[in-house]
């Protein structure tokens, strides 16, 4: 493979150009006061081994009804009770230090752990106890976090290699070669898979559906188009994760498109010209994606048309979107969470992640369950927090209540 394929998205973070040897400054927006309706109560906290940004793009933290699990880049995988405990220690259900570097997982499916390595290992680990219960090698870097269908794993490799492997024992059952670009975009999103059909964003700027059961391509669309001089210029990944609706895959592009496509024949119901590579979030209504510049945009969803954007958070190096109740939820790279009302894109609420071990630092990966909000940080912490109607709220509340009852 070649070694000098990817770049670290904190390249472009930091503005690097392919045009010449300047830098686009990018200097991040200053929040404005804010009123906030949502605050966050630490719930518990543990330390882990801190992680340079180029390292943690695959990462992810996994769940079941009393555990979450999560990895490091220097190769622990940890298990942590839901329930805040007394002490740090009981917080830990199990570690297992593995010797290679983990770069995407863990998955969660069926009592396992599914993760992938820098040297290009599958992993399996029980759940229950964290052992590893088999190994596979594949041709390298193991970036794309998996995808688990039934008794099958579907993941991805650098060096532009699909593979189908067997959940139970990591045997390989197919995999399927495909010519990547010189430089990409260090990571490579995740398989998405939909009733036998595999859907792929590759480097090259195009979606892929494929056969699950062979491997052999249905069809393919093009949401990117590589142009300019450099290959930095060039660059058309399809990073963000691909996100199924009713009949329609959308896909984004970085220096692309983004797309709704028709899952029978790969053709473009509509595309919009917005470069992104961070993973968007789609309901009945619109679909939420973060653009570049750290511009938060709503489109239609039935025709693609744009609803609002938001320019409060530009250049905030935000992270992927989620969802929380009727919210967006948006962490970006200073350690801020925000909450933006989806209808009309407003900042509706802010709070500030810090840890013991430093303030303002990188969120790597954040998961919401219910009102809990789950978050791992660049200098390795794994944070439990409480989402809660902040001290405003609940006295505006107190106040309507006790008018209405005077009435």
């Amino acid at each position: 493979m070649n070694l000098f394929r990817t770049v670290s998205l904190i390249l472009l973070a930091l503005g690097l150009t392919a045009c010449s040897s300047s830098k686009v400054v990018r200097v991040p927006t200053a929040l404005t006061p804010l009123d906030s309706s949502i605050q966050i109560e630490r719930n518990w906290q543990v330390q882990l081994s801190a992680m340079r940004n180029s390292e943690e793009q695959g990462l992810d933290i996994a769940q079941d009804t009393q555990a979450v699990f999560v990895a490091d880049s220097e190769g622990m995988v940890s298990a942590f009770k839901k329930l805040n405990q007394s002490r740090w220690t009981d917080q830990v259900i199990w570690q297992n230090h593995l010797s290679e570097k983990i770069v995407s997982g863990p998955v969660l499916a069926q009592g396992r752990l599914i993760i992938g390595t820098s040297k290009g290992k599958v992993i399996s680990l029980s759940a229950m106890d964290g052992q590893v219960e088999w190994q596979t090698q594949l041709s390298s870097e193991v970036l794309s976090k998996a995808t688990i269908a039934g008794d099958k794993i579907y993941t991805r490799t650098v060096d532009g290699k699909l593979y189908e492997l067997n959940l139970g024992s990591g045997e390989v059952v197919w995999v399927k070669g495909y010519q990547v670009p010189n430089l990409s975009l260090r990571g490579a999103s995740p398989v998405l898979y939909d009733n036998k059909v595999l859907y792929v964003g590759w480097e090259t700027g195009k979606v892929e559906a494929v056969s699950a059961e062979t491997g052999n391509t249905i069809w393919e669309a093009r949401i990117a188009i590589p142009s300019g001089r450099t290959d930095l210029e060039r660059m058309v990944d399809v990073q963000s994760a691909l996100v199924l609706k009713s009949d329609r895959l959308i896909a984004l592009g970085y220096h692309g498109k983004l797309a709704a496509i028709s899952l029978e024949s790969g053709n473009l119901y509509y595309a919009q010209d917005v470069s992104g590579y961070r993973d968007f979030i789609v309901d009945d209504q619109a679909i939420y994606m973060v653009d570049e510049d750290d511009v938060i945009h709503a489109y239609d969803i039935s025709n693609g048309t744009e609803l609002w954007n938001q320019v409060g958070l530009k250049f905030r190096n935000l992270g992927d979107l989620l969802s929380y109740k009727n919210m967006i939820l948006a962490v970006d790279g200073y350690g801020y969470v925000h909450w933006l009302d989806k209808l009309h894109g407003t900042i509706v609420a802010r709070a500030k992640h810090s840890n013991d071990y430093g303030d303002e630092n990188i969120v790597i990966d954040a998961m919401v369950d219910g009102d809990t909000l789950y978050m791992l940080d660049s200098q390795g912490t794994v944070n439990s927090y409480q989402l809660k109607p902040s001290d405003l709220m609940e006295h505006q509340t107190a106040v309507v209540e006790t008018a209405e009852q005077g009435k």
